[in-house]
């Protein structure tokens, strides 16, 4: 796993070690089945959590940028705490080793190891980190960080939502600022229900994103929808 760049620095992965360590592998049919097995019940776990903190990691980046060492602190905790499922799950790459053929585990973990302390290694070198607790709470935030982005990405299908958009749009005619304020709309009611309206939830948000359109728009969709052109939107 251990790649170097010009400068000598180890390059990152595209995954997380424990993950990007299986590729180096060759693997039977029941492995690959429990393997697959495993990380699809891993990302089921971290669907579920991104759904239900959905308005906390809206708040995220923010809070880390710009909040107070009081903000950030209690961010913190309530990271920790929502992610809580997760370390009761397990460590991936202990999941993994242990639905690994015994000819191969031992090789799997010697080149996670080999790709941390190589990575650890440069980190401390250069004055990145002072002592390993410190890198390993660094690399652990690393590694979540990757598998809620793939998460995020699953759960709000993002290029799902442009084209809904880009349909409506086309569909009423609405000029770029009214599709902005819809997008901003939809994404605020996302967050708001944590990405699970009710049926009277979703009746509030088509009420609300009509108050953007004109008049002919909003005659416009009434007829779409009662037509039930736009029912998959």
């Amino acid at each position: 796993l251990v790649h170097r760049g010009l400068d000598g620095e180890v390059l990152p992965l595209g995954a997380p070690p424990a993950i990007a360590a299986v590729d180096l592998f060759e693997l039977d049919e029941p492995t690959e089945a429990r393997l697959s097995a495993l990380l699809t019940e891993r990302a089921a776990l971290m669907d579920e959590i991104v759904l239900k903190n959905i308005r906390l990691l809206s708040q995220v980046e923010t809070i880390m940028a710009a909040g107070t060492p009081s903000e950030k602190l209690t961010m913190l905790q309530q990271g920790l705490a929502a992610l809580e499922p997760v370390r009761a799950w397990g460590r991936l790459e202990d999941r993994i080793s242990a639905v690994l053929p015994d000819a191969i585990r031992g090789e799997y973990l010697r080149v996670i190891r080999e790709y941390e302390d190589a990575r650890y290694a440069h980190a401390a070198r250069t004055g990145e980190t002072e002592h390993r607790f410190e890198y390993r709470i660094g690399r652990y935030w690393e590694d979540m960080g990757w598998e809620i982005e793939r998460s995020a990405e699953r759960v709000l299908n993002e290029d799902d939502d442009d084209r809904w958009l880009e349909r409506l749009a086309e569909k009423l005619d609405l000029s770029p600022t009214q599709a902005g304020k819809i997008r901003q709309m939809a994404e605020d009611f996302f967050i708001s229900v944590g990405g699970r309206p009710t049926q009277a939830q979703e009746l509030a948000f088509i009420a609300k994103i009509r108050t953007v359109m004109t008049l002919e728009q909003r005659w416009r969709f009434t007829v779409l929808m009662i037509r039930g052109e736009l029912e998959d939107e």
